[in-house]
């Protein structure tokens, strides 16, 4: 009988910093608006039967370049984006402040050792039907450690002299 081995995989840091975004939205966030992760399949979320949500996911990595020739670490601008989901634009459920309350909930703020962040652009991407569809981009930084690649040095042999 062979017996599987299950490998736990921890989460990475983008999942860390994601989860705590979604945390700090969802516990923030007006009631009507529903706060998750931003789904597989965008394509089949269901906003059917919600004034609004706010769906977080990565968006992407700018690396700097390394600080000097010892180094290979780097410094990491993640982004993420909030997509802001209304049926309207103004009033107390309206996109507008939808917008500016994801602002104020994620600017300056620290998310996993991560931070602080700032805005980078928020942008409507489309309306259809009455649905007002809005992204805001965000970045914070932290280094990228890279993995250890040093060799390990011969071993040494002790010298021994026989007088």
């Amino acid at each position: 009988m062979t017996v599987a081995v299950k490998t736990m995989v921890p989460a990475s840091a983008l999942e860390k910093i994601e989860g705590a975004l979604i945390e700090r939205l969802k516990e923030n966030m007006p009631g009507f608006c529903k706060v998750e992760g931003f789904p597989a399949d965008p394509d089949s979320y269901d906003f059917a039967g919600l004034e609004a949500a706010s769906l977080v996911h990565y968006s992407g990595s700018q690396f700097a370049a390394r600080k000097g020739p010892t180094t290979p670490n780097q410094m990491r601008r993640m982004n993420f984006s909030v997509v802001v989901l209304a049926r309207d634009l103004r009033g107390a459920k309206g996109a507008y402040g939808l917008l500016e309350a994801v602002r104020q909930l994620i600017q300056g703020e620290t998310f996993e050792g991560a931070g602080p962040t700032e805005i980078v652009r928020d942008e409507l991407i489309n309306e259809s039907k009455g649905q007002w569809r809005w992204d805001v981009t965000f970045g914070l930084t932290m280094p990228a450690v890279a993995f250890d690649r040093q060799r390990p040095a011969p071993l040494m042999r002790p010298q021994s002299h026989f007088v």
